[in-house]
């Protein structure tokens, strides 16, 4: 796969004996037909599950064993524990924020910004957008890292 957004991922595979660890292409393929109905993620997203998808050092993906267990009991626990699904076609790509994850819309180009679950959930206002994409997040933690700092 051509990396056209996480240039500096690819090259930071690796803090502390810790490697970052990718999924296959056929497995994103499997993604895009489950959760976008068959149509292409964004580039960067499709990037950071080729480079990254099973491990990844500057993101959480939680307890689970796979991207797909982790977008389907995400969703169940926002529906069951906050009664809230997003409607849009969307993807969780960090955990770490204590319940709030961070996502993506999948309809927003190949780079989009990041959103996070809102602490408040209302129908008019479930996330709050952060201003920044999936690639200035990872480029950030990638920084934080090489400066001696927790990633996080």
């Amino acid at each position: 796969m051509r990396i056209e957004y996480l240039q500096r991922l690819k090259n930071n595979p690796k803090i502390d004996g810790m490697t970052d660890e990718g999924i296959s292409e056929k497995e994103i393929m499997q993604l895009e037909e489950f959760f976008n109905k068959g149509n292409e993620f964004p580039q960067v997203l499709r990037e950071l599950l080729f480079l990254s998808g099973k491990f990844c050092n500057f993101l959480d993906y939680g307890i689970y064993d796979s991207q797909m267990e982790m977008q389907i009991e995400e969703r169940k626990e926002l529906l069951t524990l906050r009664g809230f699904s997003i409607s849009r076609p969307h993807y969780f790509v960090c955990l770490a924020s204590q319940g709030l994850p961070l996502f993506l819309y999948l309809d927003e180009g190949n780079n989009p910004d990041l959103y996070q679950i809102s602490n408040h959930l209302t129908k008019e206002s479930h996330s709050r957008n952060l201003g920044d994409s999936l690639k200035t997040l990872i480029n950030h933690r990638i920084e934080k890292c090489k400066s001696g700092y927790n990633p996080f």
